[in-house]
């Protein structure tokens, strides 16, 4: 697979044609895995005026997520986790508004 220039500066792209995936560069960016992207596609983007316009266009949606997925999904674990914290704790401390919440342990047998 070999990078070829795009008619932008310092733009460059690689497309594999057996496992149809296409990889961009551009300045200043990680190079970017795209799947399933159809040889007329990656001609086209080597033979337009503007790459980045139809990069974004018609390449960037089929972008393939990269490895920090499992880092994005412990994230929101843990807002999920906080969440569920803080309305146990308004749900426990509106149960009995006159002890504010607060139980003795004499109170918790009785009942």
């Amino acid at each position: 697979m070999e990078w070829a220039a795009l008619k932008a500066k310092h733009a460059r792209a690689a497309y594999d044609a057996e496992s149809r995936d296409l990889h961009v560069k551009f300045p200043g960016a990680a190079p970017v895995k795209h799947a399933d992207i159809p040889p007329h596609v990656y001609q086209n983007l080597l033979e337009t005026s503007d790459p980045h316009f139809y990069y974004n266009y018609y390449v960037a949606p089929s972008r393939v997520a990269s490895g920090g997925r499992h880092a994005v999904s412990l994230s929101y674990a843990m807002k999920l986790v906080l969440i569920l914290a803080a309305c146990s704790l308004l749900l426990a401390t509106s149960l009995d508004p006159d002890h504010g919440g607060v139980f003795e342990e004499s109170e918790i047998r009785s009942n």
